[in-house]
């Protein structure tokens, strides 16, 4: 059995690895902290600093996204992906109007209830014809054309129109050149397209939605909600705004619909009205209700306290809408694509236009946030204050201990003041310097 080293014999004992390990995991943890400080400050500390002091209300407002532009040279933009790489280059700006919230309404004992979406076109997943690259050639149909990328619209809608501009030749050997940047609604057979000018109506293909025997009417997007329902209430008043009794047809335009305990529940409703029956058949189109909730002449409540008509709301016709006060994210983990591609909806592909809550401050109207909140904002600030700060102060403080405590005797072992082998080391070591006084083998000597 081989025989056991002593501990201060060996030629790295423990408390070396421990006191090195300690110091090197400080002094690591002390730059690290320092580093993320420097980094927080951009990313977190100015950005909470402006939203505790916007002056921007948690009580969201609603916005309706009424133009997205792709600006090539931009100052401003509604999204982008890292914060401290933001730059004045390409980018989208989203314009919305700004208005206030509409009213919640309580529909009760609904029955023969009917649900209905109306599908446009996906810009995102639809095929895309590039006249650049020679696939305009055969286009026939009714196509949404922009910067020379068409896509076939003509299974989704119909459109009538009176008026176009001289055909243009996407065939042919200079078709790709003749149609590099065609831009706007085209009608093409063969490839030869012409421009539809305004005025024109496309109709979604959305024809069968079934009306008869129904007296509520409430459109949200892209669905039709239809049903025959006994009363509507109004939430916030708990007045009762229409009973079947009337015997006309309620209509309405709301941000959400949904079912609770109560009955069926219409959350930011405007645009409130009343249609006679007459004016419905039995099965009506999209384009139609579309055209009776806007122009509709006789009013839900005659003193346009409950669904009133949006332009009662409207705080702001346009403004600038930022994903947040910054117009910018973090995390990489693409955001802004998917944040574009939801609030980005403009109407200009014939789909509904986006809808949804957003924040402003009432001293300026002309910047809305789609994301704010305080108390969130507070905590985040406080974690990443707070945490890196502790961090940096005790491993200062622990590198500081150990450079008062932690002392390297001649045998090049670290040890801490005090201990009995630190003791036994300076004992040995102050020996032998008194030995060496006297002459001898010492280098001292010569």
């Amino acid at each position: 059995m081989p025989k056991q080293v002593p501990v201060e014999n060996l030629v790295i004992p423990p408390q070396d690895g421990r006191i090195c390990g300690t110091i090197c995991i400080c002094q690591m943890t002390a730059v690290l902290s320092s580093v993320a400080l420097v980094y927080l400050t951009v990313a977190i500390y100015m950005p909470s600093t402006r939203a505790f002091q916007s002056g921007i209300s948690e009580v969201p407002v609603m916005c309706t996204t009424i133009r997205a532009v792709n600006a090539d040279n931009c100052e401003w933009g509604s999204c982008g992906e890292w914060c401290l790489s933001k730059t004045s280059g390409p980018c989208v700006q989203i314009h919305v109007n700004l208005r206030k919230n509409g009213s919640t309404i309580l529909l009760a004992n609904c029955t023969n209830t009917t649900n209905k979406t109306c599908y446009g076109i996906d810009q995102e997943n639809a095929k895309k014809s590039k006249c650049i690259a020679d696939e305009c050639r055969n286009l026939t149909g009714t196509f949404n054309c922009s910067s020379g990328v068409c896509i076939n619209i003509t299974d989704a809608f119909e459109c009538i129109f009176h008026d176009t501009d001289p055909p243009l030749k996407c065939s042919g050997r200079r078709g790709k050149i003749t149609c590099i940047d065609i831009d706007g609604l085209f009608n093409c057979n063969r490839g030869t397209c012409e421009r539809i000018r305004t005025p024109y109506n496309c109709d979604r293909r959305c024809v069968d939605i079934p009306t008869r025997n129904k007296n509520m009417i409430l459109l949200s997007g892209d669905k039709v909600y239809l049903s025959q329902c006994e009363r509507a209430i109004d939430v916030q008043t708990n007045r009762e705004i229409w009973h079947e009794d009337r015997g006309d047809v309620m209509m309405a335009s709301c941000y959400g619909i949904f079912n609770s305990t109560l009955g069926v529940e219409a959350v930011d409703c405007i645009n409130g009205s009343v249609l006679e029956k007459d004016l419905l058949t039995d099965l009506t189109n999209f384009t139609y209700l579309s055209y009776l909730n806007i122009f509709a002449t006789k009013p839900l409540d005659e003193t346009r306290m409950v669904a009133p008509p949006e332009q009662d709301l409207i705080i702001a016709n346009e403004s600038r809408l930022l994903i947040n006060l910054e117009g910018c994210v973090n995390t990489l983990r693409e955001e802004c694509k998917e944040f574009l591609h939801e609030y980005g909806k403009d109407g200009s592909d014939h789909n509904a236009r986006a809808r949804f809550p957003c924040y402003y401050a009432e001293s300026n109207t002309g910047v809305v946030v789609s994301r704010f909140n305080l108390e969130t904002t507070y905590k985040e600030f406080l974690i990443a204050l707070l945490l890196p700060s502790i961090l940096f102060v005790v491993s200062c403080l622990t590198l500081i201990f150990c450079q008062r405590t932690v002392v390297v005797g001649d045998d090049a072992k670290m040890r801490f003041k005090g201990t009995v082998g630190a003791l036994v080391s300076i004992e040995k070591s102050a020996s032998g310097n008194l030995g060496d006084a006297g002459g001898g083998n010492s280098a001292m000597a010569l």
